[in-house]
């Protein structure tokens, strides 16, 4: 015959199971929302780290520019990054399609890769002379993604650059 005591024993395994079930659910729970907040900061870094290449890439080119090839006076009236940006009234902007597995650019000629597949980016960009201080042209280039949900994308990047102008010419 059992003893009363055993049948105690018995019972409490089946609350340790219990309690250690639920114990392990909360941790799946909590390791699931981790792996989804995760998913979610690799497609921001992966927009981020787009934005940062194409900026960086137009702001050399533009620093290879004449000087006096591209200087404020040649803007559009304001030269503004921002100036209505939905009408495109910048004086200087572009658009750049990435294919969001491979990285690589579109076709300028148009045949390219699934638009599905694409991330859109517009870039744009100011040449001020004279700014800060004289002597010096300021580059100032800004990227706007413009495909994504706003969860996915990274905020717009902007970076600048200042080189100084030619003493026999100017700015």
């Amino acid at each position: 015959m059992s003893s009363p005591k055993k049948r105690k024993q018995e019972g409490f395994a089946l609350i340790e199971v219990m309690f250690a079930i639920v114990i392990l659910a909360v941790g799946l729970l909590g390791l699931a929302a981790l792996m989804a907040q995760l998913s979610g900061s690799t497609t921001q870094s992966r927009y981020l780290g787009s934005e940062v290449m194409l900026a960086s890439e137009k702001l050399e080119d533009l620093n290879q520019l004449d000087y006096k090839k591209y200087s404020a006076t040649t803007l559009a009236p304001g030269g503004s990054l921002t100036a209505n940006q939905t009408l495109n009234t910048v004086a200087y902007f572009d658009q750049v399609q990435m294919s969001s597995r491979s990285g690589m650019m579109n076709d300028p000629t148009g045949a390219a890769q699934a638009a599905n597949d694409m991330i859109t980016f517009q870039r744009r960009w100011v040449i001020e002379s004279n700014t800060p201080s004289l002597g010096v042209q300021r580059i100032t280039v800004i990227v706007i993604p413009q495909t994504g949900t706003p969860l996915e994308r990274a905020e717009t990047f902007q970076t600048s650059t200042v080189r100084t102008c030619d003493l026999n010419t100017g700015c």
